[in-house]
């Protein structure tokens, strides 16, 4: 939900701030003071900016108090249409009429920010649609899916187009997958699946068994609805129909053994995952490689042709960066800090073309010429890194000149 902000000629390129605790605090025993206060919070979109949320104040005078008390520095204060007493008003008259016609929600909040209540019911029934067609026109943002487009609930089948089921359970390790071939191969996959007792007979001539070790978030299961195939990829189609509530953060493993007729798959050397997508950055054993084509009556692969991808291994150490290298985007570095002697604000680099700067308000630095840092790239953002010792993390910002600020 995007928040209410202030006229866009307010904002300035500096200051940049991480978490400006201080200030921050500083600025919140003013506001709640102050006639007409709603909310307070930072801009992460506008470099960490102070913002106060205010209804029915004088707009003009809080900012040209604001201006005075803390001058140069990054805080604006913005009129937003509610307070947060008459949005909770709302909600709760939107609660309890979900309640009343027995629509599952996935949770509410109230956005003062954004001058909306949040309704959360992950999927859009008609008795939903009939109960918001009583709120219209107030400060409601509901999201959720259509009833025909939500997953549905049901058991777990048993076999499908190209392939059946062979043994399941909440068992394993997630994030995993492997291929079998033979007999022995498919033992020792059925026990680092963890499924108990001998594995079932699989027909070689016409079939793979493959291993699923799916992941789901307690409260949430996960079912395998099938194989799907694209290019040379072989994957599960699972579905969590939970999800559209809002599911734990915790990965639980759920193991799928199946057997998959050779009919269906891809021409070797081929993969196998869970998902469509890339596994996740620290989970490469997602990822099966089997080396060779297993489509042919009868083919097999040795142990050492079935393998996770060597390309999706993470170093047991960040890669070390000095003065003049590039920055990755995606993973983080190590740098040796070197402090300089004729600036008096912490610097680094230079480093992807720029010297950074640590970022207004920052906790004290305390890092020592010579200590080895962690930096890390953030969100996407090309202006800004955290640096990472032992004792703290702190944000440094890109300068556009490369000169002590």
């Amino acid at each position: 939900m995007p928040q209410i902000r202030a006229d866009e000629a307010l904002y300035r390129d500096e200051p940049v701030y991480g978490n400006a605790e201080e200030l921050l605090s500083e600025v919140h025993a003013w506001a709640v003071e102050q006639p007409g206060f709603v909310e307070l919070g930072l801009d992460r979109e506008r470099n960490g900016w102070i913002t106060v949320w205010v209804k029915d104040a004088d707009l003009d005078a809080l900012q040209q108090e604001v201006s005075q008390r803390w001058p140069g520095e990054g805080i604006v204060v913005v009129e937003v249409p509610w307070t947060a007493g008459e949005l909770e008003a709302v909600l709760n008259e939107v609660d309890a009429a979900l309640r009343e016609a027995g629509v599952r929600s996935g949770g509410s909040a109230l956005s003062p920010h954004g001058g909306v209540v949040e309704i959360h019911l992950g999927v859009i029934t008609p008795e939903a649609e009939a109960v918001l067609a009583g709120f219209t026109g107030r400060p409601l943002c509901v999201d959720g899916i259509p009833e025909d487009q939500a997953p549905a609930q049901r058991s777990q089948p048993t076999a499908g187009e190209g392939w059946r089921l062979l043994g399941e359970g909440l068992t394993g390790e997630p994030y995993r997958t492997s291929v079998a071939t033979t007999d022995d191969q498919l033992q020792d996959l059925w026990e680092a699946a963890g499924l108990e007792g001998e594995a079932p007979r699989v027909d070689w001539d016409g079939e793979i068994a493959v291993w699923f070790g799916a992941v789901y978030g307690s409260g949430c299961p996960v079912r395998m609805d099938g194989v799907l195939v694209e290019g040379d990829l072989l994957y599960a189609d699972l579905v969590v129909p939970g999800e559209v509530y809002g599911c734990n953060a915790d990965a639980n493993p759920h193991a799928f053994v199946v057997a998959v007729s050779r009919a269906v798959l891809p021409e070797g050397p081929f993969r196998v995952q869970l998902e469509a997508r890339d596994p996740y950055p620290g989970a490469p054993e997602e990822r099966t490689v089997v080396d060779v084509d297993l489509t042919e009556q009868g083919s097999t692969a040795t142990n050492e042709q079935v393998h996770a991808d060597a390309s999706l291994a993470v170093p047991l150490e960040p890669a070390l960066v000095t003065d003049g290298d590039d920055l990755p985007n995606d993973q983080p570095v190590r740098y040796i800090y070197r402090d300089d002697p004729d600036c008096d604000t912490p610097l680094l680099g230079p480093l992807d073309g720029s010297i950074w700067r640590l970022a207004d308000e920052e906790a004290a630095w305390d890092a020592q010429d010579g200590d080895e840092l962690t930096l890390h790239p953030l969100g996407g953002s090309d202006r800004e890194i955290v640096a990472s010792a032992p004792q703290m993390d702190w944000l440094f910002v890109r300068l556009p000149e490369a000169t002590c600020p």
